[in-house]
């Protein structure tokens, strides 16, 4: 967020330019693709640009994934829309970090980093508690002004100084790792055959939701490093074996 005032003095020319740049490059590269991933959503502002954020893909690429009837049935139904509908009734004076953390809090917490948390850990007979969801903690945080979250490069600043009389300098300030599955890696991979069995022309075509040529072409550019299409590809994948499970489990 400490650079999207430089990104909004670009000309929109310019970011277009820079968009299309880094969309080009091997998409097997991480450092290329948190550059594309960084750049996406070159043409829109505000609220709009801080939900791209939140998107593994573009509205306009989701809609050339989808069969001409399932998106006529669609109208003018947005991928973003729940995103934007949160965000409207805030006044322009919050900043867009914390309009940002705002869409963190309410989407990506609840429906994805809590809910696979929860579900893996009770998996295997662990109770995982969140100590930072405590309620009076959360609102307390929401109230820290904008200088004392974010100073610099530094995220959670005022966190990271708290702690530094009871932990190593080093444990405080080293980059941030996540623990995100090497999900590209097995749908190239160990996943590839699941994938073109459950995405085969076929299926796709008497499912009727996807395009089995639009759904093809995004497989095969994925496998090429032409486009980073792999969470969207498992989505597919999901879909169809949820279908298939709860709709017709004989197709």
């Amino acid at each position: 967020m400490q650079y999207e005032r430089y990104w909004r003095w670009l000309p929109a020319i310019a970011r277009r330019g820079l968009e299309r740049w880094t969309s080009g490059l091997d998409q097997r590269n991480a450092v290329f693709r948190r550059l594309a991933k960084a750049l996406k959503g070159a043409g829109v502002e505000g609220d709009a640009r801080l939900a791209a954020y939140f998107a593994w893909a573009q509205e306009e690429d989701l809609l050339k994934l989808y069969s001409s009837e399932f998106r006529a049935n669609l109208g003018q139904t947005c991928a973003a829309q729940p995103l934007l509908e949160f965000l409207e009734p805030l006044p322009p004076s919050v900043s867009p970090l914390d309009r940002m953390l705002a869409l963190e809090q309410r989407f990506f917490l609840a429906d994805h980093n809590l809910t696979y948390t929860d579900k893996m850990s009770m998996a295997v007979g662990v109770e995982v508690r969140v100590p930072f969801l405590d309620v009076d903690l959360v609102e307390h945080a929401a109230k820290i002004p904008l200088g004392l979250k974010q100073r610099g490069r530094v995220g959670k600043w005022v966190l990271k100084r708290a702690m530094e009389p009871y932990l190593p300098r080093g444990a405080i300030y080293r980059p941030k790792t996540g623990f995100g599955a090497p999900l590209r890696r097995w749908l190239r991979n160990e996943l590839r055959p699941l994938v073109d069995d459950v995405l085969s022309a076929d299926t796709i075509r008497r499912r009727g939701i996807f395009d089995p040529v639009a759904v093809g072409r995004m497989v095969q550019s994925d496998r090429e490093g032409h486009a980073d299409a792999a969470y969207t590809i498992f989505a597919i994948v999901c879909i169809e074996i949820w279908c298939r499970s709860f709709l017709s489990r004989g197709l």
